[in-house]
């Protein structure tokens, strides 16, 4: 039975994407607007979380002010759960680029891809993430660089807390944490035999948290406030869902 439910999951997400690269594409030829694009894109994000059934706790404040929203990284999903008032464009590894369907809307999404072996591609990187923050953007990061089964969280790669130092530029710090820990994308793990089995379950419950703006002109310093809060903040969620779990699982 899980895997019907996983099947129309995946040809609802597969259509939904389709849509909003549709949409995405037509509207490129009026000048792809980004207030249309984060329009459509949070619309395809509300039927897709649907679809899924996805259902996220949020906890703080959801960003209502541009800046650099860092976030833990667990799965491919984590990009749809961050929520804002305003838009905002994603930073993702270049291999991204290349997937069939979801490539093509992170396309039309102007998503920055970046390829982290090389460093011109690094430099490129943070040159276009200075471009959308002056034109009123938000910018979302995964400064672990990969994906991670948890519970704890990578050490943060220093180069765009350099950037933020040098710019003047805050951090929204974000933590997310799924109830179920095979909801991680790691290792060798394909996308549809992954999907499979993450959308095969009748819930997918999710935590995402927001912290205060973090600002300052020592990068380490900033860097080390940024994953200390989001670190913590994962583990706090999945003590949450650990002990939930013990608590409703019928006893022996």
């Amino acid at each position: 039975m899980g895997k019907v439910l996983a099947f129309f999951r995946f040809i609802a997400f597969i259509t939904i994407t389709l849509a909003v690269t549709a949409f995405l594409l037509v509207g490129r030829i009026f000048g792809n607007h980004p207030r249309y694009s984060f329009m459509v894109f949070s619309t395809g994000i509300g039927l897709i979380k649907f679809c899924l059934n996805i259902r996220v706790t949020y906890h703080g404040e959801i960003p209502g002010h541009k800046g650099i929203i860092m976030s833990n990284h667990r799965s491919y999903i984590d990009g749809v759960l961050i929520p804002s008032r305003i838009p905002y464009v994603v930073v993702a590894k270049s291999q991204v680029r290349s997937w069939p369907v979801v490539g093509q809307a992170c396309r039309a999404l102007k998503v920055i891809f970046v390829d982290r072996d090389s460093m011109e591609s690094r430099r490129n990187t943070r040159i276009t993430i200075k471009e959308r923050l002056a034109e009123g953007l938000s910018v979302l990061i995964f400064p672990e660089g990969t994906t991670h089964m948890g519970p704890d969280i990578l050490p943060f790669k220093p180069g765009m807390f350099n950037t933020c130092a040098e710019g003047g530029f805050g951090i929204i710090p974000a933590a997310i944490e799924y109830q179920n820990r095979d909801m991680a994308w790691i290792g060798t793990d394909t996308f549809v035999p992954h999907f499979f089995r993450a959308f095969s379950h009748r819930v997918v419950r999710v935590s995402v948290g927001f912290g205060k703006t973090i600002t300052g002109t020592d990068s380490q310093e900033i860097r080390m406030k940024t994953e200390q809060w989001v670190s913590n903040e994962t583990a706090r969620f999945r003590k949450e869902w650990d002990e939930n779990f013990r608590t409703s699982s019928p006893k022996t």
